[in-house]
């Protein structure tokens, strides 16, 4: 079975209360964008074997996409092994839930090829077991709100496309590192936003939603990785209608105008160059 597997950006990221388990309680905008890793995922009549083309993804048994398996295994009561080939196209450790939308699509196609013994609302549970992001890509929507750890998954619909240049610097963000240094600036209280986007989701008013973006946890990116700084200016240079980190970082993207995004990453890519680690992509709405 073949799986495609989504990055997401966060259109808005609120940190609202800091949780007794350490992890803190957000609110925030998720949007599916068309940067995908594709699995290929079958039944394999031996342990379960994970062949990655990216040396760096983890495949051992204390991985996310085994913990999967395992997970899964459990609460179905069966014990299957897969054979899972993954071909990597989003960058690792880069806000943009690369991990999180692996494991949801071996959660979603282990249990198509097993007959199904799990329903959509067990894989979600399993799926936030595993991490927060994760039961937001075993939902069939584009864009959806996310709760409490960002695994309180609220749909929305829309036929919105968006596009976007999304800059990838070759170096990695913590996500626990960046919550952690977020105590010191105090935290967001909610403020409703999210009515605000629903109205521009709506109406498909994509510049009132580029003069909303916002993310708490950029003040730290800004000051821990100030290599990020030029991104945000070059973005705006070249047409981008507004500009955002993606979750904790490091990866930043902007919106644009379907026409515009060609010729801007081209203009963008002689100043991030690929020689040197950058990864440019051009992005839209993954449906």
């Amino acid at each position: 079975m073949e799986m495609t597997a989504p990055a997401k950006i966060n259109l808005y990221l609120n940190i609202v209360d800091k949780r007794d388990d350490g992890y803190h309680d957000i609110d925030t905008l998720f949007e599916k964008v068309s940067i995908c890793d594709k699995l290929v995922v079958e039944k394999y009549g031996k342990a379960t074997e994970i062949i990655c083309d990216q040396p760096l993804v983890p495949t051992g048994r204390d991985s996310l996409m085994m913990r999967a398996v395992d997970a899964f295994n459990r609460f179905s009561g069966q014990e299957h092994a897969f054979r899972v080939i993954l071909e990597k196209n989003i960058p690792v450790g880069a806000g943009l839930g690369g991990g999180s939308s692996d494991a949801a699509a071996l959660l979603k196609a282990i249990n198509i090829l097993t007959g199904t013994p799990l329903s959509k609302s067990e894989l979600i549970e399993i799926g936030a077991e595993l991490g927060a992001d994760i039961p937001f890509f075993l939902h069939n929507t584009s864009f959806a709100y996310g709760r409490n750890r960002g695994d309180a998954i609220e749909e929305v619909e829309t036929d919105l496309e968006l596009w976007h240049i999304v800059i990838n610097p070759p170096f990695e963000t913590s996500t626990k590192d960046m919550y952690g240094k977020w105590t010191r600036f105090g935290l967001t209280k909610d403020n409703r936003v999210d009515r605000i986007f629903s109205t521009f989701l709506r109406e498909k008013n994509v510049q009132g939603i580029a003069d909303n973006l916002h993310n708490d946890l950029q003040r730290i990116a800004l000051e821990e990785f100030p290599d990020i700084r030029p991104v945000f200016s070059e973005l705006e240079k070249y047409g981008s209608k507004g500009t955002l980190l993606s979750g904790s970082g490091p990866t930043v993207f902007g919106i644009f105008d379907r026409d515009q995004v060609i010729s801007a990453k081209e203009k963008i890519e002689k100043i991030f160059p690929a020689g040197k680690g950058w990864k440019i992509f051009i992005a839209s709405t993954h449906r």
